[in-house]
């Protein structure tokens, strides 16, 4: 609470160095709160904005003013993101992967023998596609004899184009000696759970 009060009488420092305006930020004598990086707290700045920063520290406020391009910043920041998983990689079971070509697809349906083969096109960008996955994951689970093929229309085009898959979500069901056994393109809304 004190750190409150004396921020309410003093300018606010950016980890940049930069001051905010407001809370009296023209007063002689008043006191700077600077950030550290240990806990975050917040504090009302003005009348409507937020600043949700790190835990404030008190000093004595700055007399001299340094242009903003000559002021060094007193924390480091880096910046690192892990790589997420892609939505048709989520919920993935042991019979199921993605075809990575078109001879991958071709080996697969002949090293299938006689089990069912369903291979799902899909769109990275496709919403029918993302809404049906999950469901389709849950066939899989219960299915665990039945092979489940993903194919990538984005990265597999010419191979969609020459299989005349030209709608998404689509899926076409294969069995060993018997070859194609059916194709069809569906949604969310013409499943029935």
């Amino acid at each position: 609470m004190a750190t409150v009060q004396a921020v309410a009488k003093g300018t606010l420092v950016s980890p940049c160095g930069n001051r905010a305006a407001g809370f009296g930020a023209r007063r002689r004598g008043a006191v700077a709160a600077r950030m550290s990086p240990c806990a975050p707290a917040a504090v009302q700045i003005g009348r409507k904005s937020l600043f949700l920063g790190a835990r404030l520290t008190v000093g004595p406020r700055r007399t001299k003013l340094v242009p903003r391009n000559l002021v060094a910043s007193p924390m480091q920041m880096n910046l690192a993101f892990a790589k997420s998983t892609k939505w048709w990689e989520k919920g993935l079971q042991p019979n199921m992967r993605e075809i990575e070509s078109a001879q991958d697809l071709v080996d697969s349906l002949a090293n299938a023998g006689d089990r069912l083969v369903v291979v799902d096109f899909f769109s990275p960008g496709c919403g029918g596609c993302r809404a049906l996955h999950p469901k389709i994951c849950q066939f899989a689970e219960q299915n665990p004899d039945v092979l489940f093929l993903q194919v990538n229309y984005e990265e597999h085009k010419s191979m969609c184009y020459s299989l005349h898959v030209h709608v998404l979500p689509f899926f076409r069901f294969y069995r060993g000696a018997q070859g194609r056994l059916c194709s069809f393109s569906c949604t969310n809304a013409t499943v029935r759970y």
